[in-house]
């Protein structure tokens, strides 16, 4: 009887930790098909190897430092770039370790960039390729992008934005109509990264955002 009752508390602790682990364990869908407007508006993507990884455990976050190895779109004429990620794959974090070859969407959160599961950041071989389907259509979408030049008009949710592109990059002021054809904002950028914001107006929500 004492034998059936510990085997009962022991299965019991074990499906609630399970439950606790599902509970609180990332969990992000599949990045769909890479877009062009979404190329244009990502802050940093890289391929790189660590050199160096730093875990803080009062904050929960490791740094990884990567040797930039091919520059797709990155701020400032860099060789070297550190991206924070959380320690655990619970909470989202890639598991970043030295010597590993990373393709990486970076967010720029002010005084860092960060990266985890939930971005398109991949993890490839010491050769730089990957068995994911995804990252060759990407690296495939990404060429087609930056060959683009001159000014473009794309439409987006809530209006359209134009502006002049520099081997696929955004360069100079971008300007952003709302669904009524209002100007609402105007970015500049420099080599696809923005620079400087002018807020205008607030937009008109087309019905369909509501």
């Amino acid at each position: 009887m004492r034998q059936s009752i510990i085997r009962h508390s022991l299965l019991t602790a074990l499906v609630l930790c399970i439950t606790i682990f599902q509970v609180y364990a990332c969990s992000c869908r599949p990045p769909a098909a890479l877009t062009q407007e979404e190329f244009f508006e990502a802050e940093m993507i890289f391929i790189g190897k660590i050199i160096s990884v730093e875990e803080d455990l009062n904050s929960s976050l490791k740094t990884a430092t990567f040797k930039i190895t091919r520059d797709i779109k990155v701020p400032g004429a860099v060789n070297e770039i550190k991206i924070v990620t959380p320690v655990s794959s619970a909470a989202c974090g890639l598991f970043f370790e030295e010597g590993s070859t990373w393709y990486i969407w970076g967010r720029n959160e002010g005084d860092y960039y960060s990266s985890n599961i939930c971005t398109r950041s991949i993890r490839l071989n010491d050769q730089e390729a990957s068995t994911t389907p995804r990252f060759n259509e990407e690296m495939e979408a990404i060429e087609r992008f930056k060959s683009q030049t001159g000014t473009q008009t794309f439409k987006v949710a809530n209006g359209k934005v134009e502006g002049k592109l520099k081997n696929g990059l955004k360069k100079g002021w971008w300007k952003y109509y709302d669904s009524q054809g209002t100007l609402y904002q105007k970015i500049c950028y420099k080599k696809g990264i923005k620079k400087k914001e002018k807020i205008l107006a607030e937009p008109v929500m087309s019905p369909s955002d509501m």
